[in-house]
């Protein structure tokens, strides 16, 4: 009987410690439902501060965001619609440019409109010229790019705020 009960006990400790490591995206969900906030590889602008600039990276010049990760937008968000489309595990790969502010300040960009839209973390994710802009989870430092053209969905920004089209190599 003491057996039985050493036993039980091991099995109730063992499911209360696998059901810690449950996350909702293990669901197989890909709708996005179950809010997620990540850690964004850069943290939030303070007020005042520049949130964005151009910046160098392994494909040339583009925006950047102030510890120098570039950003990027996705094909599949509306523009001006208020709303990111990446939810869920998009955000996984993909983390949102954030402030703490709602009026966010750029520097060195011609012409563009920055502005914010409610991120899932409370915090404000930046908008360029209506789109939401995001980083790449595979870019470690300040300057690499690996995220653009991923998908064919997911691209850089120049000066204007213009979505970059093309790759390193120009295709």
């Amino acid at each position: 009987m003491r057996r039985t009960w050493v036993l039980a006990a091991i099995a109730a400790v063992s499911l209360a410690f696998s059901s810690c490591a449950y996350d909702s995206t293990d669901s197989g969900d890909t709708g996005g439902n179950a809010p997620v906030s990540p850690t964004p590889m850069s943290p939030p602008a303070a007020p005042g501060e520049p949130v964005l600039e151009l910046g160098p990276t392994t494909i040339g010049e583009v925006v950047v965001d102030t510890g120098g990760m570039t950003v990027y937008v996705y094909d599949n968000d509306e523009v001006g619609s208020g709303a990111s489309s990446c939810r869920g595990p998009c955000l996984e790969s993909w983390p949102p440019v954030t402030s703490v502010t709602e009026n966010p300040v750029v520097e060195g960009l011609q012409e563009v409109v920055v502005d914010t839209i409610p991120a899932a973390d409370g915090t404000h994710q930046l908008t360029v010229n209506g789109r939401p802009v995001y980083r790449y989870k595979d870019d470690k430092e300040a300057g690499d790019a690996f995220g653009q053209a991923v998908g064919s969905v997911w691209w850089t920004l120049d000066s204007s705020g213009n979505p970059v089209t093309t790759t390193a190599g120009g295709e």
